[in-house]
């Protein structure tokens, strides 16, 4: 998988390529449907072993991929933005 394509083409969804990093900014109606959201990517997170960055402000979550470890996008990044978009549906 050419990672740096891969992360071109979530840019259309939304997605920021900035320094390695996979940025995205989720908005929700109320601050649970967030929490609820932030669970959801947490469970996932935990099956594949493979965290994001998360930061909570109000009804708005930004999520965070990269490989902290090598401060590298990998294809495990690219996975994870898709995994994240798919639940937030």
């Amino acid at each position: 998988m050419d990672v740096k394509a891969e992360a071109k083409k979530l840019e259309g969804d939304g997605w920021e390529l900035k320094e390695e990093k996979l940025v995205k900014k989720f908005k929700f109606d109320r601050f649970l449907d967030g929490i609820e959201f932030v669970n959801m990517l947490a469970q996932q997170a935990e099956k594949e072993q493979h965290h994001p960055g998360i930061r909570i402000n109000y009804t708005t979550i930004t999520v965070v991929w990269t490989t902290f470890s090598t401060h590298e996008l990998k294809e495990r990044d690219i996975e994870g933005a898709k995994a994240t978009d798919k639940i937030f549906g």
